[in-house]
């Protein structure tokens, strides 16, 4: 049982987007009787939503700083603790927002070195943790000189992106170009709030780890890092990487030290109080884990319920209330730790090209096995795949029981099969067909 406090729990969340893939997360705030005011863009349908004791909208084209501005004033006003946020795109918002509220807690510096991949493998490098050749990318022709001098292939990204949008491994210059270009247009179209103009480097070259990849999340209270959970992922040799076949228990266990190890390192030398904390890393030809990308808040999609499920560890009930200003000491004598596995869980990513007709759970809902659907892209919206792009048309997640040693293979097939009996119909128009 939670132990009463005086004040009542009162966040600011800021969430320009992402809601409707959060609502375990906003549940918690529900389950901790915290007073949630809502932050979030004129374009998002949020506006009655009861599970928010206020909703605040801003011009969808409303900047940075005027959201550093209206979370601010919102949390004065409201007597708020903190402003809190469960999405990459905000962490900077939410950062400085803590920082003039006073909270000695506020990273507005770690914010930013999450925010940009140039800057986390500088940082990297800098506090000498397993990193990655990398070169910034500020034109495109002084690109295609230093890849040339270090050889392809290499891995090109965006250094302000996330669930590996306009991500590619290439193997030729004229592709490197094509990449390149892929980007600038996507910083021009100012898509998912995650650039806002465009910086000096803009994307970034990187080798290419050929091994296993996995996802890592957790949280800190009072300096120390505490393990979540360890999800597998789909492994993917490119050219285009889908985010997909998140997967739990983790299947090699006595590599979890290890990389819960690099985690610590990470967010020590970020200098992170309290806070959310996820990493993603991938195993070099010898087998060693490398970081590829490090950022102050939760995975999206199921991967925070999947850890409950799986450990019974409430890692982002741990986090808000310490942003609500709880001690650290009472909620980690009165919240679960990780236990051992206690069933299987696998997300995976439906993906289309083409319009969306229908999107629903359909017949998939009278499997036992089904966790949850999210249908991402609502009936009338354009969703893109493969080297188009990687919108995420659903979310499914399901559960399955689990004995130490299995395949997660079993699990990947139960979701490949439920997946099927979705009521997913999308209408590739250029080519007057459904899509598959």
């Amino acid at each position: 049982m939670t132990k009463a406090t005086s004040r009542t729990r009162t966040l600011v969340l800021v969430m320009r987007r992402g809601l409707s893939t959060s609502p375990d997360h906003v549940q918690t705030m529900l389950d901790l009787d915290i007073r949630t005011h809502l932050l979030t863009v004129d374009t998002e349908p949020w506006a009655n939503d009861p599970r928010f004791a206020s909703v605040r909208r801003l011009p969808h084209d409303a900047d940075q700083r005027d959201f550093v501005k209206a979370a601010v004033e919102t949390a004065r006003e409201r007597d708020a603790s903190a402003v809190v946020t469960f999405i990459e795109p905000d962490i900077e918002i939410v950062e400085e927002a803590n920082a003039e509220l006073g909270l000695d807690w506020a990273i507005p510096e770690a914010a930013r070195i999450c925010r940009d991949k140039h800057r986390q493998r500088m940082f990297l490098a800098e506090h000498d943790i397993p990193s990655v050749w990398f070169h910034p990318v500020t034109d495109i022709e002084s690109a295609v000189e230093a890849a040339t001098a270090r050889g392809l292939p290499l891995m090109v990204k965006p250094t302000r992106a996330a669930a590996s949008d306009c991500v590619e491994l290439v193997s030729d210059a004229d592709r490197l170009r094509a990449s390149l270009k892929v980007i600038q247009g996507y910083i021009e179209s100012g898509r998912n709030f995650y650039f806002s103009g465009a910086p000096e480097s803009w994307a970034v070259l990187e080798e290419y780890l050929p091994g296993e990849e996995i996802t890592l999340d957790g949280v800190v209270l009072d300096g120390q890092f505490v393990l979540g959970g360890v999800h597998n992922k789909k492994h993917s040799a490119g050219p285009h990487f889908e985010e997909d076949l998140y997967t739990l228990p983790f299947k090699t266990p006595e590599h979890e030290a290890e990389v819960a190890g690099i985690a610590a390192r990470i967010t020590r030398a970020l200098g992170v109080k309290h806070g959310l904390f996820n990493a993603e890393m991938r195993q070099d030809a010898e087998g060693r884990y490398r970081v590829i990308e490090f950022s102050i808040r939760v995975s999206g999609g199921h991967v925070y319920r999947h850890i409950k499920d799986v450990y019974a560890i409430d890692f982002v009930r741990m986090f808000l209330r310490a942003a609500c200003g709880e001690s650290v000491e009472d909620i980690l004598a009165q919240e679960n730790q990780k236990q051992p596995p206690r069933m299987t869980v696998c997300a995976k990513v439906i993906y289309r090209n083409g319009r969306v007709v229908r999107n629903s759970v359909g017949e998939a809902m009278h499997s036992p096995y089904l966790r949850t659907y999210f249908p991402v892209a609502k009936p009338g919206t354009d969703v893109v795949s493969g080297e188009n792009g990687f919108d995420f048309t659903g979310l499914l997640s399901v559960w399955h029981p689990w004995q130490p040693g299995q395949d997660p293979a079993v699990v990947h097939d139960v979701a490949r099969t439920l997946a099927e009996k979705l009521d997913v119909e999308v209408v590739d128009e250029t080519q007057g067909q459904k899509a598959p």
